[in-house]
């Protein structure tokens, strides 16, 4: 008895943009959004931290204070960041399982 085997690749025509899509939020912009705002927060920490580490007395302990805003500051909003992202990354893997079980089975 001979068995197939299908392996099934991402096309590209079904990655595009369609408007439907997008008014019927099938398609999420939010992933990409996140990604912007990951970078923009995580300059503002490190720029706080830096600030914080040169600032002398403005906070108690300043320079460890700042430290501890660039090394656990950033840890703690790329982990967020990571979470939010997982989210988003489940709900594409589930779309996408959902869009080939309707394509093989009609």
């Amino acid at each position: 008895m001979q068995q197939q085997i299908f392996i099934q690749t991402n096309s590209p025509n079904n990655k595009g943009f369609s408007w439907s899509e997008f008014f019927s939020f099938r398609k999420m912009i939010t992933l990409q959004v996140i990604q912007v705002v990951y970078f923009i927060i995580a300059g503002l920490i490190t720029l706080g931290g830096i600030i914080t580490l040169f600032s002398g007395n403005s906070l108690p302990g300043g320079f460890f204070t700042g430290l501890a805003i660039l090394i656990f500051g950033n840890i703690l909003w790329r982990i967020w960041g990571e979470l939010i992202i997982i989210f988003f990354r489940i709900n594409n893997t589930l779309s996408d399982i959902d869009d080939h079980t309707k394509t093989e089975h009609p």
